[in-house]
C-alpha cells in the first residue's frame, strides 16, 4: 500500500540529485561533489519517483510503476543488477529481468532487496544473492519490513516476529532463523533498520530496542562505552518523554564510532552513542552519550525523516528542507564550503542544503560516502 507522501509523487515532476563522492558520467570519473547534482536517466520515464535507497558507490530508486532503478560505479557482486560484476552504470538506468510490481526498496552495502506491492515476495541481488534480482523468498504472512546489512537480511512478520537470513559473497550460508518475536501481544513492531555494527526497531507502544557489537550504554563520558548485544535479548532503550513517541530509527553506517537517531511524532530528533566529528548535532562538548539527546534545532523545526551516515547525519524537515550535521569531508553534507576547504570541515550543528532551500524535497538517504534527494520541481 502507497503512503501518503507515494500518493502525492504521481502528481509531481520528481528528480534525483546526489553529492558527496559519486560517479560525473561527463568526465566518467568517480568525484567528490561538494553541491547536489542532478542525475540524469538513459530512458524517458512516464513515472514519478517515489523512493531511494543509497549503498556503497550506488542509489536506489523506486518509481510509481513500481519500478527499480540504479546508478553507480561499483558493479563488484553485481550489486547493480545489470547482470554482471563489470558494468557500470552511469545514468539512472532500470535493472534487468522480468519483474514483479515493487512497493519498498532497500539496501545494505553492497546487497539490495525488493518488496513486493503484495508485501509476500522478497526479491534481492548483489552480494550473497546474484547478478539480477531473484525471489529469495515467499511468504504466507504478511512482510511488514524488511532490512539489510553486510552479511544479513532481516524480515519482520506480521509486524511481530524478525527473521534472519545470513550470507557471504558466496551466497546464503543460513536457512531463514526466527530471532526474536515480541512478547506483548498488545504491541506490534513500527520501524526497523540495519547499521555496520549497531542496529534497532521501534514498535507502536513506544519502545525503543538496539543490538549489535557496539550498542551505546552509560551516560556522558569521555571514552566511548559500547556493549555487544544479542537480538536474542535486545536492550531496551526507551524515550524519557512519554508524550512523544518514537517513528523511526538510524543506525550509523560506520563500523567504528556508532550513533543512532531517533525521529518522534512531534518532529523531534533525539541523538545517541559517539559525537566523534559532531556527528550527534548535540552540544560539542559531549564526546559519548548512552542516553537520549535531543538535538535543540528540532525543538522549534519539526523533522519527518532521518538518515544517518558513518561520520555524518541528516534529515528532512517536515518543510521539505534537508539538513545535515557532522563531517562534511567529501562533499557528503552538500555544503559548498567544504570545495577547498583548508581543514577538515564540519558543521557542528544541523544546517539547510542551500541548493534545496526553494525546493520540496521528498525523500533522503545515505551510505558512508555519499547521499540522495527526491526533489519536486
Amino acid at each position: 500500500m502507497l503512503t501518503l507522501l507515494q500518493r502525492n509523487c504521481f502528481i509531481m515532476a520528481t528528480h534525483l540529485y546526489q553529492w558527496g563522492i559519486v560517479y560525473d558520467s561527463q568526465t566518467n570519473k568517480r568525484i567528490k561533489c561538494h553541491v547536489p547534482m542532478r542525475i540524469s536517466s538513459n530512458q524517458r520515464l512516464e513515472s514519478h519517483f517515489i523512493q531511494v535507497s543509497c549503498g556503497t558507490n550506488f542509489t536506489l530508486v523506486l518509481d510509481s510503476n513500481h519500478r527499480v532503478l540504479i546508478i553507480g560505479d561499483e558493479p563488484k557482486y553485481g550489486r547493480l543488477g545489470q547482470g554482471d560484476d563489470k558494468t557500470i552504470v552511469p545514468t539512472l538506468t532500470l535493472i534487468k529481468g522480468r519483474l514483479p510490481s515493487f512497493g519498498f526498496i532497500t539496501s545494505g552495502p553492497s546487497t539490495n532487496l525488493l518488496l513486493t506491492v503484495d508485501r509476500r515476495e522478497l526479491w534481492g541481488f548483489g552480494k550473497g544473492i546474484g547478478y539480477v534480482a531473484q525471489q529469495i523468498l515467499v511468504s504466507d504472512q504478511i512482510i511488514t519490513h524488511c532490512t539489510c546489512g553486510e552479511n544479513s537480511i532481516f524480515i519482520v512478520l506480521n509486524a511481530r516476529q524478525i527473521k534472519e537470513r545470513r550470507f557471504n559473497r558466496d551466497g546464503f550460508i543460513t536457512e531463514w532463523i526466527c530471532i526474536y518475536e515480541l512478547n506483548d501481544m498488545n504491541d506490534t513492531i513500527r520501524h526497523i533498520d540495519t547499521g555496520a555494527s549497531l542496529n534497532g526497531f521501534i514498535t507502536e507502544q513506544g519502545h525503543v530496542y538496539l543490538w549489535g557489537s557496539t550498542v551505546p550504554v552509560g551516560k556522558i563520558s569521555k571514552e566511548e562505552n559500547y556493549r555487544n548485544v544479542s537480538i536474542s535479548e535486545p536492550l531496551q532503550c526507551d524515550l524519557l518523554d512519554n508524550n512523544d513517541h518514537p517513528i523511526q530509527i538510524s543506525c550509523s553506517r560506520g563500523q567504528f564510532h556508532a550513533h543512532v537517531l531517533l525521529l518522534t511524532e512531534q518532529g523531534c530528533i533525539y541523538a545517541m552513542g559517539s559525537n566523534y566529528k559532531v556527528k550527534l548535532g548535540i552540544d560539542n562538548d559531549v564526546p559519548f552519550t548512552g542516553q537520549w539527546t535531543l538535538i535543540e534545532l528540532t525543538r522549534t523545526c519539526p523533522f519527518k525523516m532521518i538518515a544517518t551516515g558513518g561520520i555524518h547525519s541528516s534529515a528532512l524537515a517536515t518543510d521539505g528542507r534537508i539538513f545535515t550535521w557532522g563531517c562534511g569531508s567529501d562533499g557528503r553534507l552538500g555544503h559548498s564550503e567544504a570545495q577547498g576547504h583548508r581543514y577538515l570541515y564540519k558543521e557542528n550543528e544541523p544546517r539547510p542544503i542551500e541548493t534545496f532551500n526553494k525546493q520540496q524535497v521528498l525523500c533522503i538517504a545515505t551510505s558512508y560516502y555519499h547521499m540522495a534527494a527526491i526533489v519536486n520541481h
